[in-house]
């Protein structure tokens, strides 16, 4: 299962590589290939995409819906889950206003390639970050204690047992 995860982890990886290439080339007007590269990478997007939705339920399964993003990302280090709100909020801008501030609307090739890829870049991000996550759910999980050594629940602040407040661990929560 380990194995698979780390597969879907490095397509997911050379997917938003890929579509970061294609939208930075696109903010600087070069949009040749793009199209082409793009309608290419939409169908790989499915082939980690749906193993994600799987991972994510199995990340998710004991925790409330408001907590589901929180739970899915436990496992990354903070300056991952801020870079994939960062990308998420970039697509949204990106799609929906940029294509109007540089003029020329949906017409414009480079507006065409830098929306599709920014909203495509978000979801192989997504995809990415869920994999990590997975791949360091079982020694993050395992080492939250409180401060006086007891085990705590993953989203836990203070401890179930005794209300000590969480050890600092290898990733503080946020």
């Amino acid at each position: 299962m380990k194995t698979l995860i780390y597969l879907f982890l490095a397509l997911a990886v050379v997917g938003s590589l890929a579509m970061l290439s294609i939208d930075v080339a696109a903010l600087l007007g070069f949009t040749f290939g793009s199209g082409l590269l793009i309608h290419f990478l939409v169908p790989g997007l499915f082939v980690v995409w749906i193993p994600t939705i799987f991972v994510m339920n199995a990340l998710t399964k004991d925790f409330k819906q408001k907590e589901i993003w929180r739970a899915a990302l436990r496992g990354c280090p903070p300056w991952m889950r801020r870079t994939l709100w960062i990308i998420f909020g970039y697509a949204c801008v990106g799609f929906f206003a940029l294509p109007f501030l540089y003029g020329g609307g949906m017409d414009s090739a480079a507006n065409k390639s830098r929306s599709m890829s920014a909203v495509l870049l978000s979801f192989y991000m997504i995809s990415a970050a869920v994999f990590y996550s997975a791949t360091r759910l079982k020694r993050f999980d395992d080492s939250r204690h409180c401060l006086n050594g007891h085990h705590m629940s993953p989203l836990a602040k203070f401890c179930e047992e005794c209300g000590a407040p969480a050890a600092s661990s290898l990733h503080s929560q946020e």
